[in-house]
């Protein structure tokens, strides 16, 4: 009986290490698994889920960086658009009730010359200079200077030079005009 008792009980100890070997410990490894996939997946999920707010604040600021970038682009357009600056230097100089003589460019330094081989220009907006000649009363003047200022257009006054008279005063104003270069596409991306 007490053999019996003893194979019986080594029997269960088969048994049960057998269940514990084949079945337990695998389905507890996978468990353990599971569980470390499951944190990962709640990081992921939050990370998404503060992805999520950001991008539902930034949708709801787009309009205004839409008018602002807009706002830019007729800043510094595409292209010089000459028939348009010049369209526009005239009508601001009416607007200010001021005479506009003269628009003058200065040749550039390398005007003529080939571009130096694998030199490529600075990346931003390109500048083009120009030269105003202008005439009419001190406050006319000051007005040009405002209708520049609040022209959709940027332009930038670097100098400036007046010579008085009795009537009207002659000013020459050195100004910068932008557009996007060729390559500020490229500098961007």
């Amino acid at each position: 009986m007490r053999r019996i008792m003893i194979v019986a009980l080594v029997a269960v100890i088969v048994v049960f290490a057998g269940w514990y070997e084949g079945l337990y410990r695998p389905e507890v490894s996978h468990i353990t698994k599971l569980k470390a996939t499951e944190q990962t997946a709640q990081v992921a999920l939050l990370t998404l889920e503060t992805r999520y707010v950001d991008l539902v604040k930034s949708k709801k600021e787009l309009p205004a960086e839409r008018a602002a970038l807009a706002k830019l682009e007729r800043a510094v357009p595409n292209d010089p658009e000459l028939d348009g600056l010049v369209k526009t230097l005239f009508g601001a100089a009416a607007a200010a009730k001021v005479k506009l003589s003269s628009i003058g460019s200065p040749a550039p330094a390398n005007f003529g010359l080939p571009a130096a081989a694998g030199t490529t220009p600075p990346p931003g907006p390109a500048e083009l200079q120009l030269t105003l000649s202008v005439s009419g009363t001190f406050s006319e003047v000051e007005d040009l200077y405002r209708v520049l200022d609040a022209e959709a257009r940027l332009f930038v006054i670097n100098n400036f030079s007046v010579t008085s008279s009795a009537a009207t005063d002659a000013v020459t104003l050195d100004i910068d005009v932008f557009y996007a270069s060729p390559n500020a596409a490229t500098a961007a991306s």
